[in-house]
């Protein structure tokens, strides 16, 4: 599904619409509303970056693996201004939790929500926010293939016993298969093509 708003194109692929509709139907305790709430505001972190940055964003991309925000060909970010828009959204989602624990409220679905979430993207795993992190830090330092390269290698790492702890948990529970969905997630991540926030 294609549209514009605000004038910017958004695109909203069919994978995303059925695992967001799956998730919801499945949701008895609000779990997956309040990671929804979380994931928003991970986005809107990313973006008010941008903005405040001036970068022009082109297009949405909505799929099963997270939000592109595709930029404007025209306008290319440096490599410090890619590290603080990669950052943007797991600080957004710990802001938010700091001030939910402020507040009395550190033991939320939506305080949990975005602990889940910013932990998990400042993983320095290829294609989260912490992997892309690195990869804008390194290129500045080391310059793009190198940096390339040692993010790879670092995602292998960190993908590789992840793997095996999770095959080990299901072996072991037999029946909980939350880590190895996240570990098949992570592979997706590794395989698809692009820089998403």
């Amino acid at each position: 599904m294609k549209f514009s708003l605000f004038g910017r194109r958004v695109t909203v692929d069919f994978l995303f619409t059925a695992l967001l509709a799956f998730l919801l139907f499945c949701d008895e305790k609000g779990a997956a509303l309040a990671g929804l709430a979380a994931a928003f505001c991970h986005e809107m972190g990313h973006l008010v970056s941008m903005r405040l940055l001036e970068i022009p964003v082109k297009e949405f991309r909505f799929t099963p693996f997270g939000v592109a925000m595709v930029r404007e060909e025209s306008r290319q970010a440096g490599y410090l201004q890619d590290a603080i828009v990669s950052a943007s959204g797991p600080l957004a989602n710990l802001v938010l939790c700091g001030l939910c624990w402020m507040v009395g409220a550190g033991h939320t679905l939506f305080f949990q929500g975005n602990l889940l979430l910013a932990l998990m993207n400042l993983l320095p795993v290829e294609s989260f926010d912490g992997g892309q992190l690195l990869f804008s830090l390194f290129s500045f330092r080391f310059g793009v293939e190198r940096a390339a390269r040692v993010v790879q290698w670092i995602s292998f790492f960190i993908l590789v016993p992840l793997a095996a702890c999770s095959f080990l948990l299901l072996f072991r529970s037999r029946y909980n298969i939350s880590l190895l969905l996240v570990t098949f997630y992570l592979a997706g991540l590794l395989l698809k093509q692009g820089r998403f926030f």
